[in-house]
């Protein structure tokens, strides 16, 4: 009897820490925070399963390109925005800025004249105890900065975050484009947390929560030199965000397209937290290839074994996850071959979290490896 009641003890216990994955307001990004991402190649990729204590492991992702997310005060984004989204007695008061200029675009109308720029594109966000809502943006349209708020709120994330989670919400918004017409937009987002578990990607393994986020959106056109509107048709897309305490910001985002009357989703894009990328191959002594970083994760000291392809000198930098340098330890010539150091975490008092080790011989680019710290 007890050899069999110690298995199913483990399994309850497993499930009892995995199900207690909640997150906060707190987790959840604020002014000034500056986040890094890889864009990744969206060949082959499945978002996979929801339910519980999955496993998604996304570690062979393929990055393509990296972008840095600044999350600006509001007053910090053009003046022109600053009216809309920067008053308390705003109904679209927001608490941060941030540039995106992949948020949105409008469709090419074949129309001659009809011809609409937008660039520099600015996502409000507002965040309380009960969610994380997108409020508007603003855009420099045809070269002229226009500030474009929602009816209501876009929550993007219901707070606190939870293995039940669910939540839904509605927003409108419309765009006057002087001597050209008018576009508009009626949206309905569902949030779902679909499935709970271990999230591996090149940044490292992390107990998260998965999100399935629906956006089904009818957009409206209407063209002043045709003296009439119409609507276009119906189209949806589905978000998959993978969440964990301390993170905020999602830590893998999978966006799919539904294909309309088939239902069949296609993915578009996949966006991943990650430190600075490795500049593989372009570095005379040392390579992302020749550095090995154990253990990981780490309480009390972590290693670096490197292999120097020639003689060189040697740095190991600790920083944190916005790139705040923690400790540097700069060393002498070191003679081709391997070297190892010894980084004594204990003496740092690092918090648990997420940490980065830059390593650099002589004047080569640096190899960056993500650390995670768990004093537990």
């Amino acid at each position: 009897m007890k050899k069999r009641l110690l298995p199913t003890l483990l399994i309850l216990s497993s499930v009892q820490v995995f199900s207690q994955v909640t997150v906060n307001q707190a987790d959840m990004p604020s002014a000034g925070d500056t986040l890094r991402f890889s864009v990744a190649n969206t060949s082959g990729i499945d978002a996979g399963s929801g339910g519980s204590n999955q496993t998604w492991d996304f570690s062979n992702l393929q990055s393509t390109s990296q972008f840095v997310d600044e999350f600006l005060p509001v007053s910090s984004t053009p003046f022109t925005y600053v009216a809309t989204y920067g008053f308390p007695f705003s109904s679209s008061y927001s608490d941060m800025g941030r540039l995106d200029n992949s948020a949105f675009q409008i469709p090419t109308i074949p129309i001659p004249g009809f011809e609409i720029s937008i660039t520099d594109v600015y996502n409000f966000y507002k965040s309380n105890s009960g969610d994380f809502s997108q409020m508007g943006f603003g855009a420099s349209i045809n070269s002229f900065p226009v500030p474009i708020p929602y009816s209501d709120a876009d929550v993007l994330v219901p707070l606190p975050l939870t293995s039940s989670s669910t939540n839904s919400s509605a927003y409108s918004f419309n765009i006057q484009i002087p001597t050209l017409g008018y576009y508009g937009r009626q949206a309905v987002r569902n949030n779902e947390v679909d499935g709970w578990g271990t999230l591996i990607t090149p940044f490292g393994t992390f107990q998260t929560l998965r999100v399935r986020s629906e956006l089904v959106y009818t957009d409206t056109l209407a063209i002043d030199q045709l003296g009439f509107g119409f609507q276009l048709p119906e189209q949806s897309e589905i978000k998959y965000k993978w969440l964990a305490p301390g993170y905020g910001w999602p830590l893998l985002e999978i966006t799919a397209t539904v294909l309309p009357f088939i239902g069949t989703e296609t993915i578009s894009r996949v966006v991943y937290r990650d430190g600075v990328e490795d500049q593989t191959g372009l570095n005379d002594q040392l390579q992302s290839t020749d550095v090995l970083l154990y253990p990981n994760p780490a309480s009390d000291v972590a290693i670096v074994n490197a292999h120097l392809k020639k003689a060189s000198t040697m740095s190991y930098t600790i920083l944190d996850a916005i790139g705040r340098v923690i400790s540097q330890v700069n060393r002498g010539v070191q003679a081709a071959g391997t070297c190892m150091e010894i980084l004594p975490l204990t003496q740092l008092n690092l918090a648990d979290g997420m940490y980065f080790i830059k390593i650099q011989a002589g004047t080569d680019r640096p190899v960056v490896r993500p650390l995670h710290v768990n004093n537990h």
